[in-house]
């Protein structure tokens, strides 16, 4: 009796796994089927980062067999007085929103092109890392960095070398800028903010680049304590007419240096400088605007392109 139950239960057994079985030895061939004929891909269409601006408006530049955007936009009404060169914050674009955005689109009315151009980059913020087994260790001089400075990005070995590669980086942006620009014949004004600003003045000072008929700076300053702290005397000994745009919510380097940028200038009998403060709020186009009037007409008188 036993040995008949034991057949039965052996035989329901059988037929129960058999189906999982069949569906096991059948899996492989369906997997194979779908690896030898893989759906085919839909193309997704590249886009640009500016593909809400009109294409005839973007045009790119090569440096170091890189392509860079160069923003152009032409001049508006009677006026053809020339071309203003706009040269954002390091770190930008040449369309990063704010006060530049709105100078490059809203200039060409009174007669000046605007060549817009991108700006160059920061490094990365270092990541100074503690090893494990050192989070409970007793630190040496754990704030050696001043409470009213901000924290170095970079180790100062590597500071020289990033700001060399700045300014061959705007060198080189620059030089394309003729034959860009040669449509647009007249006045050259240059229009820049924050560190580009002050890397700007630099080469100017040094004559790696042309000089501009009239130069604007926004807030300039630069992040190395060393070369903020000569920037007055930099720009004090440039010889084209400047505008100095300061703004009480600048940048704590550029408002260090505001005073001494002024008066350096004026001991210096600099010619045609002018310092202005101006309210430059990112969320306030009232602002911008009393910005942009301020150099047009400074630009129009001073360049002699009325």
């Amino acid at each position: 009796m036993v040995r008949i139950l034991c057949f039965i239960f052996s035989c329901i057994v059988g037929i129960t796994v058999l189906p999982s079985f069949s569906a096991d030895t059948t899996t492989p061939a369906v997997n194979t089927v779908e690896k030898e004929n893989p759906p085919t891909p839909t193309p997704t269409p590249k886009k640009t980062n500016y593909n809400y601006l009109p294409a005839s408006e973007i045009k790119q530049i090569t440096i170091d067999n890189k392509q860079y955007d160069l923003l152009v936009r032409p001049w508006e009404g009677k006026k053809k007085l020339g071309a203003a060169i706009i040269l954002p914050a390091t770190n930008g674009t040449a369309d990063s929103p704010g006060l530049m955005a709105f100078v490059r689109r809203n200039i060409n009315p009174a007669g000046w092109a605007s060549l817009g151009v991108t700006p160059p980059t920061e490094p990365p913020t270092a990541n100074f890392a503690t090893d494990a087994t050192e989070v409970t260790s007793a630190g040496a001089a754990q704030l050696s960095a001043p409470s009213n400075k901000a924290s170095l990005k970079v180790k100062p070995e590597d500071n020289n070398k990033h700001q060399q590669e700045q300014e061959d980086f705007l060198v080189k942006s620059m030089s394309q800028l003729d034959a860009i620009g040669a449509d647009y014949a007249g006045k050259r004004i240059l229009i820049t903010a924050d560190q580009s600003a002050g890397l700007l003045i630099s080469l100017l000072s040094q004559k790696k680049i042309a000089n501009p008929d009239v130069l604007i700076v926004i807030n300039p300053y630069r992040e190395d304590e060393q070369r903020n702290q000569a920037l007055p005397e930099l720009l004090a000994k440039l010889t084209m007419p400047i505008l100095d745009i300061q703004s009480p919510d600048g940048h704590p380097a550029s408002l260090e240096t505001a005073n001494h940028r002024k008066t350096l200038a004026v001991t210096l009998e600099s010619p045609n400088y002018r310092q202005t403060t101006l309210a430059l709020n990112l969320d306030n186009e009232s602002a911008w605007q009393n910005c942009l009037n301020t150099i047009k007409g400074f630009a129009a008188r001073m360049s002699g392109a009325q």
